[in-house]
């Protein structure tokens, strides 16, 4: 959660003097009172604003394996894949290419949200076929994950295609979740389940620390976005977030 912090007015010339970016926003509290949302960065918070102010959300496709889902994500002529699933699935995520209109030429990022084999099987097939891409995952869990090419840390905060990294650990050390602001939507992983209809937390039988896992769930409610897309189960596509919290109030 991001912490709030009122200064005063010698701090706040002191930041303008230095090339402090500023961005602000009207915001409306109870009874109808008005007031202004500030927030201070530097060129990186300026880089982002730009970013998504011309930034089309991504189309996502599921790439279903058996049990367990994975998700390709394109915007205009570049991909990323979030997840490999089990072995020997390659070809599925070929033709959900190929039925965006692009090659594997376009496949310019695979993250991982974990290390548990469902959610990489398949990844020797996929850096064999789309030979510019990068891979992501977080960094407690990079030395699991057996690639034939560096896997490289992210966290928090993270940019990648675009696209935010939202660090959810508990279901493994290192588990990830990957957010697109812009198209409201969120690819969960195993941070949380959606089987038959019944939105829950991570699975506790292959779970590694329950209570963070929970505690993430929390870190999730406190965001906004109305698509959700689950390593096992149904998305949903309308009133995630809302969905989210309902579970994250009962953790």
């Amino acid at each position: 959660m991001r912490q709030i912090q009122q200064i005063g007015r010698r701090a706040w010339l002191a930041q303008m003097a230095q090339g402090t970016f500023v961005v602000w926003a009207e915001v409306t509290f109870g009874l109808g009172r008005k007031g202004l949302s500030i927030a201070l960065g530097d060129d990186r918070l300026a880089r982002s604003v730009a970013q998504a102010q011309t930034r089309d959300p991504v189309q996502i496709t599921r790439v279903i394996m058996d049990f367990v889902s994975s998700y390709v994500l394109v915007r205009g002529k570049e991909a990323a894949i979030v997840d490999t699933g089990l072995p020997n699935n390659g070809e599925k995520f070929g033709e959900v290419i190929k039925t965006a209109g692009l090659g594997w030429e376009a496949v310019g990022h695979v993250i991982l949200t974990h290390y548990h084999r469902d959610h990489v099987g398949s990844m020797g097939e996929v850096l064999r076929a789309a030979p510019k891409a990068l891979v992501y995952a977080g960094e407690a869990d990079i030395a699991k994950i057996q690639s034939p090419r560096t896997i490289k840390a992210v966290g928090d905060g993270d940019d990648v295609f675009g696209l935010q990294i939202i660090a959810t650990p508990g279901h493994t050390p290192g588990h990830i979740c990957v957010y697109d602001p812009v198209g409201s939507l969120m690819v969960l992983g195993d941070a949380m389940v959606n089987m038959g209809g019944q939105l829950t937390g991570a699975n506790p039988q292959y779970t590694a620390d329950m209570d963070q896992a929970n505690e993430s769930v929390k870190k999730l409610a406190a965001l906004t976005f109305n698509k959700a897309f689950f390593g096992h189960g149904e998305p949903i596509e309308q009133g995630a977030s809302a969905a989210v919290s309902r579970v994250a109030s009962t953790l």
